[in-house]
């Protein structure tokens, strides 16, 4: 259940970080995007929206299908400081190999310095090798390459012990969306914003699921369909669209920063930041929920968000 309202706002909306996600600016990606790929002028624009608004800033990763070369070579200089990226090192990296592979980054991008650097795998923290991975990333903040450094993560557990292990991690990705709500009241994610760190929610749309018709919905979702139809009553209840839900449900998470989203033009991005921006309604919801199998989009996508 979350509730709240325009004079309840915790994080007024201007400190609110927007990650603009990359995972489709040169392939298909999400199901809204299933037909839409990007042409130049569109990221253009959202390029010269990053660049001038401070809270509006980029999420790619060296994984997302040369996202990271296309970035570089449209944006130019422009997005230094703009940019987080996520990284995959192995059991075999060492603190030069995990610089080089932020290095790497930076080239693509053709930026002289990155936001952000997170693990994209988070169990990595597991790795024999991992205090030599983050004595890389330590590096990189030291040498000015870099200004934060974390995880992405499915889990509250893997956030809160990166965290208290390695005091440097102070940048967090996190799942977490209105049908889902494992997360909405964690006191131990809100206990990690109070000390400075900071944690943006990603999949807020479920990969855009939560925005379709129930027809479109993918299939290896179709066993919780109910689920769907439920929230988009919901949604008509309360005389509100999809998106706006979807976003009053994130503006709502105490110790979120911030959110990540796809989106499908420039258009589909001014239509999220018009809703962002807007109050969030005092609403009350409680529902069905996807539990831990379908709330993780790795158990039915193929490529990591």
């Amino acid at each position: 259940m979350f509730t709240n309202s325009a004079s309840e706002e915790l994080t007024s909306n201007s400190a609110r970080q927007i990650f603009i996600g990359t995972a489709n600016f040169n392939k298909k990606y999400g199901i809204g995007n299933r037909a839409a790929m990007f042409d130049k002028k569109d990221l253009e624009k959202i390029f010269f929206e990053v660049e001038s608004k401070h809270n509006v800033l980029l999420d790619t990763a060296q994984g997302y299908s040369d996202a990271e070369k296309l970035i570089g070579e449209i944006a130019g200089k422009k997005l230094e400081n703009k940019v987080v990226t996520k990284i995959s090192p192995n059991k075999y990296d060492t603190a030069g190999s995990t610089v080089n592979l932020v290095k790497k980054s930076l080239i693509d991008l053709n930026q002289n310095c990155l936001y952000g650097v997170l693990l994209h795998d988070s169990n990595i923290i597991e790795s024999p090798n991992i205090d030599d991975i983050i004595q890389g990333l330590e590096f990189c903040i030291d040498s000015g390459i870099v200004s934060h450094i974390g995880i992405s993560s499915y889990d509250s557990t893997s956030i809160q012990l990166a965290a208290t292990k390695y005091r440097s991690l102070t940048l967090f990705q996190i799942n977490e969306n209105v049908i889902d709500q494992r997360n909405f009241n964690s006191k131990e994610l809100n206990d990690l914003k109070q000390i400075g760190k900071q944690i943006s929610v990603r999949s807020i749309f479920l990969q855009g699921n939560l925005l379709v018709k129930d027809s479109e919905i993918i299939s290896s979702l179709m066993p919780k369909r109910e689920v769907f139809v439920a929230f988009k009553k919901f949604c008509e209840l309360h005389n509100s669209s999809p998106l706006k839900i979807c976003l009053d449900y994130a503006k709502s998470i105490t110790w979120s920063n911030g959110i990540i989203v796809g989106v499908n033009s420039f258009e589909n991005y001014l239509e999220i930041i018009e809703n962002y921006s807007t109050p969030t309604s005092a609403i009350e919801f409680s529902n069905s929920t996807l539990g831990s199998f379908y709330s993780d989009p790795r158990n039915w996508i193929n490529s990591l968000c």
